[in-house]
């Protein structure tokens, strides 16, 4: 059946692909057609050794992925870039600085996206990234055994080519609605890959601290990086936890855990961190 979008919505170029990989250290990689999720069918591999660190799954149609809270994640073929890296930097690497590897992928998605699309994207913490005000990527990492140390499993989802019709709800967006310069799948896979492999190798070279100054990255720690691009900063939020209480306050910075700051009442202030949260959005109702 021919395809009505054209070239845009072409396969995953497995010869390019490769090549255009072929010198990031990449572990296991799986292209698949279909999966289930991505980071579930990953997570197996790396329970029973048989992915390592760098590992990539990536599927052309997720049917039953689940983001952040078990929200259900579905990408119609060709449409979008569903794929989850694994990251088993060995015993020696803090399980805690683990937790950064979202962050760090958003950096990577949003430095990949502006190097190939021209769309300049937002992190909005805990998950997402904008363009604009709109949703465009989700990212749910998962902690998993592997003998005797912790690997995490990232999974991302990019709206690359869907129209608007498409989308499921108002507050999404794709690159291409974006104004995408380009929407070739299979370059912006492997950019978004060769941002993730050098900014894990940097991180991993200052042992996971977040306020060290990463290598080859102009003297900034991956918590500055971060924030420069974390649209949530400067914004009065409204943060809903799971027991339904909630608190109102202005993100002021980002933690070195990974917590949002906020400052609340008479000055006051509360470390939010992702685990503890229900639903993060703007006090004036935006999205962002």
């Amino acid at each position: 059946m021919e395809n009505p979008h054209g070239t845009d919505r072409a396969v995953i170029d497995s010869q390019l692909f490769s090549k255009l990989t072929a010198e990031l250290g990449l572990g296991l990689v799986a292209l698949k057609k279909t999966s289930g999720s991505t980071n579930t069918e990953l997570a197996q591999l790396a329970s029973t050794g048989e992915a390592g660190h760098l590992s990539v799954y990536f599927t052309e149609h997720q049917q039953a992925g689940k983001g952040r809270l078990g929200r259900e994640w579905v990408t119609p073929e060709g449409s979008s870039l569903t794929l989850s890296v694994l990251v088993a930097p060995g015993a020696g690497f803090p399980a805690q600085s683990l937790s950064w590897y979202t962050m760090l992928a958003a950096l990577a998605w949003s430095r990949a996206a502006e190097n190939i699309s021209g769309v300049k994207l937002g992190i909005k913490w805990p998950n997402d990234l904008l363009a604009g005000e709109q949703k465009v990527c989700g990212i749910l990492a998962q902690m998993v055994p592997t003998g005797d140390s912790y690997a995490v499993v990232v999974g991302t989802g990019v709206n690359v080519n869907q129209v608007r019709k498409e989308l499921p709800v108002p507050t999404a967006t794709s690159l291409r609605l974006a104004g995408a310069k380009d929407l070739n799948r299979t370059v912006l896979l492997a950019e978004y890959l060769k941002q993730f492999a050098a900014l894990d190798q940097s991180f991993r070279q200052v042992a996971g601290v977040a306020q060290m100054p990463l290598p080859g990255n102009d003297g900034k720690s991956l918590l500055e990086l971060v924030s420069e691009k974390l649209v949530t900063l400067g914004h009065e939020v409204r943060v809903e936890f799971p027991d339904g209480s909630t608190l109102v306050g202005n993100a002021v910075q980002l933690g070195s855990d990974g917590s949002l700051v906020l400052e609340y009442g008479a000055g006051e202030r509360k470390h939010v961190l992702a685990g503890d949260v229900h639903h993060v959005r703007r006090a004036d109702g935006k999205y962002a």
